[in-house]
């Protein structure tokens, strides 16, 4: 494979030095010996394999090198000190940052050096983004040789990638990456879903080749009309995934969802984009709401496009994607495009490329504030590689934040000073509470007040990013405690009733000396207190209250598991093994009016809730309704989701959880 790796790089690199890149393979070569790896394969084969799929990216000769090196010093008894004498510093930086801890320091924690070692990885990364390039080689071959391993470990694997690694694909922009991960993904978690949206695709895919084909042909014979000479148009796929998701996102079948085409675009410069935008519309309908323009305003990372859907020829919807080479390219491969250009276009795309890796300094302040490991890692995928939205100031600067964000996570982003005084905000012309989710386009004006009393407790519950929470934190250590006591019960007292458990009232001895060894806390006035100064979170507290069969009772299997696995497709879910659940009981007390029952099981449906049965009960109050839920909840999330939007259907009055579930 060296020769296969050596040939494509020098298309690319014209003073590759091909004697040093041989050496490392022999090096590696030579480490490796007589190691195999779980498909039977040599071993060598999968760090070369690494380096040819980074060709594909052209990256840089230290780079590649690393690369074929990179389980040297975890797998063989070569040691990162021999790799920096042969191969120099560089070579050795990026080899350490993938390199994982020992396994003999972690012998009996093998979790906390996988965490750990995630951790080092990001810590390197952030100084270096070429550490990403390589890890991601590494583990799309993985997941392409991943039958080869055992269930569970594959489960892992495949978990993780998605969690942590396709995210980083995305900020980077590396978009072919991304989507391989992403569908080998999907093949492990949800192997029927793949097959089944696999198969639809391949059908659909055949049958419309044809309309696709004459649709590309009439644009080019448009665009030539009208003076335009595009670089090319062709035919676009949709990876697995994305479909899937939309249909879980949007609630519609596949046929709703993939009953298109897609055609790319690529035209020589901007005002061409948007002639042809033109182009298409005079000629195709255009479908209402369906314009995307992303060179205006570009994706949070980088992200430069037009998109339009119209329909086509026969009747048949079609997705266009418009763009520019420079767009293409930086699009199609993130932080490594700038090696597709000469020296005098580097140093402009190197600023441009600056977004797709501001998430490095997010990082860096994580690591600094929170020092536990798997609370970093937590944290890690919850600020910076969860979905992003963009919002707008008043004065049109955007501001990017993680998918959930409200307006005080805003606030704080702005300014910190900000975050301490805001009372409100208005979004689009509208006055909202500082509790407000925020989506992406919204423009965002924090009303404040130098009067303000100062972050609350209760803000803890709706701020998302790591920053606004870290503020609001460091302010209510310096309040008063016996104020700060007295808000952490309220707060305890509500979260406890919102889950329908009766209250702070509800809790016993036991129940506190649980807690108390959780936290390792002497006291219960001390947990209060920590609740109240943010330094504990109130989810961790009801999770150190409660067992996981106090809160949503013991697993069982679906009532209809058949038509359970066939709906999974319709249900917004990550459920992972769908064929237990957990049965629960609660009633409602509501004032009755017409529709409550439906707004009820609506909010349930939205939640992919299966309702097993509702039953109506005598209450003392012939004012006040009461109905008798019996659910199916796949986890804890779902149910405290539940719970949420249950109390905000108009006229609810109370929920209470009915125990002894079976």
């Amino acid at each position: 494979m060296i020769d296969q790796v050596v040939s494509v790089a020098k298309t690319y690199l014209p003073r590759l030095n091909e004697k040093r890149l041989r050496e490392a393979y022999l090096f590696a070569k030579n480490a490796h010996e007589g190691q195999m790896r779980k498909d039977g394969s040599d071993y060598i084969i999968h760090p070369m394999s690494a380096a040819l799929i980074l060709t594909g990216l052209k990256v840089d000769e230290d780079t590649l090198i690393a690369t074929i090196l990179h389980d040297v010093p975890e797998d063989t008894t070569a040691t990162l000190e021999e790799i920096g004498e042969k191969f120099g510093a560089k070579v050795r930086f990026l080899v350490d940052g993938i390199t994982k801890l020992s396994k003999v320091h972690y012998r009996d924690d093998m979790e906390g050096r996988h965490v750990e070692s995630l951790k080092k990885f990001f810590i390197h990364s952030a100084k270096d983004p070429r550490i990403i390039l390589i890890k991601l080689a590494d583990r799309l071959h993985n997941m392409r040789t991943i039958d080869a391993v055992n269930p569970e470990k594959r489960m892992r694997i495949a978990r993780e990638t998605m969690e942590i690694f396709v995210p980083i694909a995305n900020l980077l922009g590396i978009w072919e990456l991304k989507n391989q991960l992403e569908d080998l993904c999907f093949k492990v978690l949800w192997p029927n879903e793949f097959k089944e949206i696999n198969d639809l695709v391949q059908e659909t895919t055949y049958q419309k080749m044809g309309v696709l084909n004459e649709t590309i042909h009439k644009t080019g014979s448009l665009l030539k009309k009208a003076g335009i000479n595009y670089i090319s148009i062709e035919g676009r796929e949709k990876n697995l995934y994305s479909i899937y998701k939309k249909m879980l996102r949007r609630k519609k079948s596949f046929s709703e969802i993939y009953d298109i085409i897609g055609i790319r675009i690529i035209v020589k410069n901007v005002e061409q984009c948007y002639q042809t935008l033109g182009i298409l519309h005079q000629n195709f309908t255009p479908k209402m709401g369906r314009l995307k323009d992303y060179i205006a305003i570009p994706k949070n990372n980088g992200y430069k496009s037009i998109h339009t859907t119209v329909f086509g020829l026969k009747g048949v919807v079609s997705e266009f994607q418009i763009r520019t080479e420079d767009m293409h390219i930086e699009n199609e491969y993130g932080i490594a495009a700038h090696h597709f250009y000469k020296d005098d276009k580097k140093v402009h795309l190197k600023k441009k490329l600056q977004k797709k890796y501001q998430w490095v300094k997010s990082i860096l302040d994580l690591q600094r504030d929170i020092k536990d490991s798997k609370k970093f890692l937590a944290r890690l995928k919850l600020d910076v590689f969860e979905d992003r939205i963009f919002v707008f100031t008043p004065k049109g600067d955007v501001i990017d934040l993680p998918k959930g964000s409200t307006v005080i996570d805003f606030a704080y982003h702005v300014h910190s000073d900000l975050g301490m005084i805001a009372t409100g905000a208005i979004i689009n012309g509208k006055r909202c509470v500082i509790s407000t989710k925020l989506e992406s386009g919204d423009t965002v004006s924090v009303e404040s007040s130098e009067e303000s009393d100062g972050p609350q407790i209760s803000w803890l519950s709706f701020a998302k990013t790591h920053l606004a929470r870290t503020h609001i934190r460091e302010f209510l250590k310096e309040k008063n405690r016996t104020s700060v006591l007295a808000d952490a019960t309220s707060i305890l007292d509500e979260k406890i009733k919102l889950l329908g458990l009766g209250g702070l009232a509800s809790i016993n001895d036991l129940q506190k000396l649980s807690a108390l060894k959780f936290f390792n806390i002497e006291s219960w006035e001390d947990v209060l207190y920590k609740l109240g100064d943010g330094t504990i979170d109130v989810a961790d507290l009801i999770h150190a209250l409660f067992t996981k069969e106090d809160l949503i009772g013991f697993e069982s299997a679906p009532a209809d598991i058949k038509a359970y696995e066939t709906s999974m497709l319709h249900k917004k879910t990550d459920l992972m093994n769908p064929e237990k659940i957990h049965k629960i009981s609660i009633t409602i007390d509501s004032r009755n009016r017409i529709g409550l029952l439906r707004d009820l099981c609506d909010e349930l449906v939205g939640l992919g809730i299966n309702i097993v049965s509702v039953q109506t009960l005598p209450h003392v109050d012939a004012q006040i309704h009461r109905l008798h839920f019996v659910l199916e909840i796949l986890d804890i999330t779902q149910y405290e989701n539940a719970m949420y939007k249950l109390r905000s259907v108009n006229g609810v009055l109370n929920i209470t959880r009915v125990q002894n579930d079976s």
